[in-house]
């Protein structure tokens, strides 16, 4: 077992990319275990004399890149000087916006998934339907505690029937607002 503080941080960036794609939205979430690993992975890296942007911004090159942390922090390094990526460009690129065309097809996933009716399907509303950022569906007629069972499966309470989990694209979770209302945020 490495015990240096690269090979924790890379164990610990290891576990940051684990996750981030982890099949229960609840670890891949920021407050969550993904957003403590980050912090952690951050405060690695401080005690390393990497102030917490530069920290971060290897970080974030290191999940889109699929790199090393040691070849992300070469990397974001250099591009301080105007030789590699700049700092601008990785963050922007990190951004995912849920599209209408995305909302659409996790709205009727949903639908599908919990045998809705084609009369009464999932409602993907307009991007600037409220303060919150991503996108909402609604869906009014749907199982109840459907937004609820989206991403953790399980039964409603008034209904027998044991429902698995609706598998989401992946950058993609999920967030009941109400019982009718679920946001859809990118992962970050």
């Amino acid at each position: 077992m490495d015990t240096t503080t690269r090979g924790i941080a890379e164990d610990l960036l290891l576990v940051l990319r684990r996750l981030n794609q982890a099949d229960d939205q609840k670890l891949a979430r920021d407050p969550g275990p993904y957003g403590h690993a980050r912090h952690s992975l951050i405060a690695i890296l401080e005690t390393a004399d990497w102030g917490p942007a530069h920290a971060s911004e290897a970080i974030q090159h290191a999940m889109q890149e699929g790199s090393t942390l040691f070849d992300a922090m070469f990397a974001t390094r250099v591009g301080e000087s105007g030789t590699a990526t700049s700092s601008s460009t990785l963050v922007n690129a990190s951004i995912i916006e849920i599209s209408d065309e995305l909302a659409q097809q996790i709205a009727d996933a949903i639908g599908e998934h919990f045998c809705g009716d084609r009369n009464y399907w999932p409602k993907v509303m307009d991007a600037d339907w409220d303060d919150g950022s991503g996108r909402v569906i609604i869906w009014e007629h749907g199982v109840p505690d459907w937004t609820f069972l989206v991403s953790h499966g399980g039964r409603s309470d008034d209904s027998p029937t044991e429902y698995e989990p609706v598998s989401l694209p992946a950058g993609v979770w999920v967030e009941p607002i109400n019982p009718c209302a679920l946001r859809v945020m990118p992962r970050q």
